[in-house]
This record gives C-alpha cells, structure tokens and sequence, in this order.
C-alpha cells in the first residue's frame, strides 16, 4: 500500500509558528493574517479588543468577551471602560504592589482592517513597560495556550535561553 499523505502522515504547514516584526514608521503592528484566521471575533473592519499582560513583556491579544467572561479581568474592564478609580481605601492602607498595578495590565485597543491586514497601533504605554535591556521595538507574535501573543522578541529570547544561562 502507498502512502499518499492520508491518515497515516500528515503533511507540515508552511505557517509559521511565531513571527518576528516591529511597528510600521506609522506605529502600527500587522498582525499575521495566518494568525488572525483562527481566531473567529477577528472580524469586520474595527475591533475593539484587550492587551493584557500577563507577564512584563509579554501581551496577550483578547477579545471583549475573553475578558467580560473573565473572573478576574471583568472588574478591570469595567474599571476602565467606566473611567471611575476604584473605592479609596483608608490613607494608612495600601494594596500590594501586584494588586495596586493590575489596572496597567490592561489596555483597551482596537484592531482596524487595513488594505487586507488586521493591524493595532503599538501605543505609549508599550514602550513604557518594556522590561531593562530590551529593544521595545523588536516584537514576536505568536499563539501559545490559544491565544495570540505579542512578546518583546529580546524575552522570547531570554525564556528559550537554557535555565543555567538565565542565572545572573
């Protein structure tokens, strides 16, 4: 019996798993269309979407439902899209540090249509939270857990390093 690529092999895709980029001179990120393609909310021609940041260099691209069914996320969304700070506290009482910050790990976006390619602005507040010694304008898309994720490349390169390198 021959093998004609059926059940018993499959054949690679040529898509990529991550891409490496940067902003356009317009500030702007296209994001793969590859990508885009396999996340069904990525349509029409504006999308209002969430950047969250799990981790310091990482952001990960959500949609408004993601986030409005997130147990978590959902206050900091209503937090920000009502535009009220959060109840004052006593003066002698503070958050921790984590709790106190989540409001930054949020950031509403939209996601326009631009000549056949899904594109978001790479916005201030990116740059701003760039971890040391990374090159803010160096970025790789790419889908870990189902998600499409926009990492500054310089900690991509840093997770894939070997454990006894990352040792400082």
């Amino acid at each position: 019996m021959g093998d004609d690529g059926g059940s018993q092999s499959q054949k690679m895709s040529r898509s990529p798993l991550v891409l490496h980029t940067s902003p356009a001179i317009d500030n702007r990120v296209t994001l793969p269309k590859q990508f885009c393609d396999r996340f069904a909310w990525i349509t029409g021609k504006e999308i209002q979407a969430w950047l969250f940041l799990p981790q310091l260099g990482r952001y990960r691209l959500l949609s408004d439902d993601d986030v409005e069914n997130d147990p978590q996320l959902e206050p900091l969304r209503l937090l920000i899209l009502q535009e009220k700070p959060a109840a004052p506290t006593q003066p002698s009482h503070a958050k921790e540090i984590g709790d106190a910050a989540a409001v930054a790990r949020l950031i509403p976006i939209t996601i326009d249509l631009h000549k056949g390619s899904w594109r978001i602005l790479f916005a201030e507040e990116w740059a701003a939270l760039a971890p040391p010694d990374t090159n803010p304008r160096a970025l790789s898309i790419l889908i870990p857990e189902g998600y499409m994720e926009i990492w500054y490349t310089d900690v991509l390169r840093r997770a894939l390093a070997p454990p006894w390198q990352n040792q400082r």
